[in-house]
């Protein structure tokens, strides 16, 4: 930097987001976001093969912004963890985005809504995109000559051994027979909690040191940032194998849930970039953030275009080599018709493009040069996620096709857009009425002279 900013020089109470600049932004995001609920609300409620088809659209959706949420728990994690400096002036966006769990749960509830009490059955579409909720439906509602519970019908049923060895695992939260584990619905209670809980408490012991200047919260924020990664972690992994992977009960991969957090975390430092660039371009972080701190994030974002690399290729090798049925039917899916020209883009847009472009130093520190590689980062996560997901709509209700006929192809891509449009219009104006409860950055941090002036 030019010049030194002293902290005596900025308002004490830190920097209020100017909502009228946003006002526009707001109206517009909340009534797509009101107008994509109502829509999805009369899919859901007709039935049908519709409703089947777009519940996989509107997992897609969910899963984009809630890996992108999930991400940003981990950055407020290590930045707290690791006790960075130069993070302080832009970690109150991630702390803000973290509490955007709390409208993905109330989205999420037409597919992960708990059993209704007295109920054998969850709707159709969730039953036809999880195969194995559906066979222990089935199960439960037709169950075999001395079967006991639903466990003992799953043994007793042909072709549901798999499942029987599962149980364990994979069965709802209030059958409790034999189930070793928390099941799916309360796992689903458990996940968003936990998270929402982590995410709420850093958030509160920053807004505490806003208002009182003290030392105290960033060592309680140290000291719970370094046993709330490992709870992170467990959340985040298995939230990965629960609402994606076990869209077909059949396949494992050991590195899915790490492949899953490394798209993530990656587009999360994307999107934090993003809303600091959309920030600074508006007149706000004036002498607070400099080219310096997006060269540092486009470092980090870097970085995890390499680590998803590693993870995605070694997950991929490994099953190649070892050749086994039951692993290999995920790629065998997404390599063959239309989807091996999807999955060949992924290889040069998640991997070889940004990597090249952020090779220069300039890249990461020009602010356009930088926002543009981010818009590019989280175009291509979502492209990965809609490559994880929607090839299970076709072997889910197509036989293995993408879709039986063109209009049916057209009706499931605008499925995809409607979904994704939703989540976008709601958590777009959750994500700025939160910016605006507090100051954009942490204003009582005792490190904020330090970020302030980083040099990288």
């Amino acid at each position: 930097m030019s010049h030194h900013v002293a902290v005596n020089h900025l308002p004490p109470e830190g920097e209020k987001l100017q909502i009228t600049k946003f006002l526009t932004w707001r109206i517009v995001l909340l009534l797509v976001g009101i107008a994509g609920a109502a829509a999805s609300g009369f899919i859901f409620l007709e039935g049908g093969e519709q409703a089947n088809s777009y519940a996989f659209s509107y997992l897609f959706a969910l899963e984009v912004f809630f890996t992108i949420t999930t991400g940003a728990v981990f950055w407020v994690l290590l930045h707290n963890a690791s006790n960075s400096s130069w993070g302080v002036a832009i970690r109150r966006i991630p702390e803000v985005m973290t509490q955007l769990y709390l409208p993905l749960f109330v989205l999420a509830l037409p597919i992960f809504a708990p059993y209704p009490l007295g109920s054998l059955k969850k709707p159709e579409w969730t039953q036809r995109m999880y195969e194995w909720i559906g066979i222990h439906a089935q199960i439960a509602s037709n169950p075999p000559s001395g079967a006991e519970n639903l466990r003992d019908g799953l043994a007793l049923s042909h072709g549901t051994s798999l499942l029987y060895k599962k149980y364990p695992y994979l069965h709802n939260g209030f059958d409790l027979h034999g189930g070793l584990l928390p099941g799916w619905d309360l796992r689903v209670i458990i996940f968003f909690g936990l998270l929402f809980f982590i995410g709420r408490r850093m958030l509160n012991l920053s807004l505490e040191q806003d208002r009182t200047g003290a030392v105290g919260p960033t060592f309680r924020a140290r000291f719970h940032a370094c046993w709330m990664l490992p709870v992170f972690a467990v959340c985040s992994t298995f939230a990965s194998i629960d609402w994606i992977m076990s869209l077909n009960y059949t396949w494992f991969s050991t590195m899915f849930g790490v492949n899953v957090f490394a798209g993530g975390a990656l587009a999360s430092m994307a999107v934090i970039i993003l809303v600091v660039g959309t920030l600074v371009k508006t007149g706000h972080f004036r002498h607070i953030v400099s080219a310096e701190h997006f060269h540092l994030m486009g470092k980090l974002m870097h970085s995890f275009v390499i680590f998803w690399a590693y993870i995605a290729f070694s997950q991929f090798f490994l099953i190649w080599y070892a050749n086994i049925p039951e692993e290999t039917q995920f790629y065998a899916i997404r390599n063959t018709g239309g989807w091996w020209h999807f999955s060949l883009a992924l290889v040069f847009a998640h991997f070889a493009i940004p990597f090249v472009f952020l090779l220069k130093r300039d890249a990461k520190r020009n602010l356009n040069a930088v926002m543009a590689a981010s818009l590019f980062v989280v175009v291509v996560h979502m492209m990965e996620l809609y490559w994880m997901i929607i090839p299970e709509r076709g072997r889910s209700l197509y036989n293995f096709s993408s879709a039986p006929d063109n209009a049916t192809f057209m009706r499931d891509v605008l499925f995809d857009g409607l979904a994704f449009l939703t989540f976008l219009g709601i958590y777009g104006f959750f994500l700025i009425r939160g910016l605006a409860k507090h100051s954009i950055y942490p204003c009582g941090d005792p490190r904020l002279e330090e970020s302030v002036n980083v040099v990288s």
